[in-house]
């Protein structure tokens, strides 16, 4: 799997994560391709190679990324509900038009609550002009063109911090710097949140490339980050999260489990077995990212009764897979391919399809099964 790591000591913006993407090797004809499906006009992308320093004596060289809008082209402000018509006009995937709107909502939620503002009155200033439209979709579209399937970050430097910034930051881990001006942007903050998952959950992996993206200022901070690439081992951390229910009906159980997988549970599981003075008890047993660990044991303590959990970190060993359409006389049906060391080690039939063949075709399951592995060589 291949990772990314953004060291964000220094603080953060949205044109210096941009230019640590392109640092690393993100072609910037191919990201304005991506770009140019937004219906945006009057501006133009400026990439510059320049030196920053990092200590007293020591310069190292990034990338600048700007975005210069012609001036009496943009409005002084932008209504919010305007920049999600936008993206939602653009021609983006629907992911990457999710992933957009996702952290303009952050930013949104943010302004909302300092200025006091219902978001549909809500009007961006300098946030909401092109720069900051361009510079977030450029970050959903690069470490896409990249190849990064999940993302990571240092704690995040601040200073002099507006008061949307330190309400978006609200939950995350920060260090407190000691710089005259701010450091980290409103912009720079949501793009975080909006990618976050977790502080303690960056797993080992292997350096493939190193990316320097660098602000405006030069001096006195180092104003820039380093954006890391990488692939990871295979294995992952996960937290294991266990807790004995002896007084609860297990009709509740259902919905328990609804909630437990709509914040992030990988997996959840109950065994049945007798607790002290003989009782019988329900052992509940979850598996969930590190980064979900809050939400899922909220969740466990206002939906069950019960008074503690248990827990532990793990790591575990996933396969590599892929979904493949397998020709058969019930038409095409989706089968996972699991791979160890790029050898086919397992094939699974999708359940819900085949439940659906199933029912509409009036025969046995295990025919529809039967049919896939007759015809698993076709693949």
């Amino acid at each position: 799997m291949r990772i990314g790591y953004f060291e964000i000591f220094n603080g953060c913006a949205g044109n210096i994560f941009v230019g640590s993407l392109i640092d690393a090797g993100l072609p910037l004809e191919e990201l304005e391709s991506h770009i140019e499906k937004i219906p945006l006009k009057n501006y133009k992308i400026q990439i510059e190679r320049v030196k920053r320093k990092v200590n007293f004596s020591h310069s190292v060289s990034g990338t600048l990324f700007r975005v210069i809008p012609e001036k009496g082209k943009w409005d002084e402000t932008v209504p919010y509900l305007r920049i999600l018509e936008l993206i939602d006009e653009s021609r983006l995937s629907q992911g990457q038009k999710e992933k957009i709107k996702e952290i303009f909502r952050i930013l949104a939620d943010a302004e909302s609550k300092v200025h006091g503002e219902p978001l549909e009155k809500l009007h961006f200033h300098k946030i909401g002009q092109v720069d900051a439209i361009i510079e977030i979709s450029s970050v959903v579209i690069g470490l896409e063109l990249l190849g990064i399937e999940k993302v990571y970050f240092s704690k995040i430097g601040i200073s002099n911090p507006s008061n949307a910034t330190i309400e978006i930051l609200k939950g995350l881990p920060v260090i407190m710097r000691n710089t005259p001006y701010e450091i980290t942007t409103p912009t720079g903050a949501a793009i975080v949140k909006g990618f976050y998952q977790g502080y303690n959950a960056f797993p080992e992996f292997v350096l493939e490339k190193v990316g320097y993206g660098a602000g405006e200022r030069e001096e006195p901070s180092p104003n820039m980050l380093k954006f890391f690439i990488g692939l990871s081992k295979d294995s992952e951390r996960i937290v294991v999260i266990e807790t004995t229910i002896d007084d609860q009906p297990p009709e509740l159980f259902e919905v328990i489990f609804d909630r437990l997988f709509e914040n992030g549970a990988i997996d959840v599981s109950i065994t049945h077995a007798h607790g002290k003075k003989g009782r019988p008890v329900f052992n509940l047993k979850i598996l969930a990212p590190e980064y979900s660990f809050e939400k899922i044991i909220k969740t466990i303590f206002s939906e069950t009764t019960t008074l503690g959990i248990r827990y532990r970190v793990e790591n575990r060993i996933l396969l590599e897979r892929e979904i493949k359409e397998l020709e058969t006389k019930f038409g095409k049906i989706p089968v996972k391919i699991a791979y160890f060391g790029g050898e086919r080690v397992n094939i699974s039939p999708e359940y819900e399809i085949c439940k659906k063949i199933s029912n509409e075709k009036k025969i046995p399951l295990k025919e529809v099964y039967l049919e896939i592995y007759k015809n698993i060589q076709k693949i």
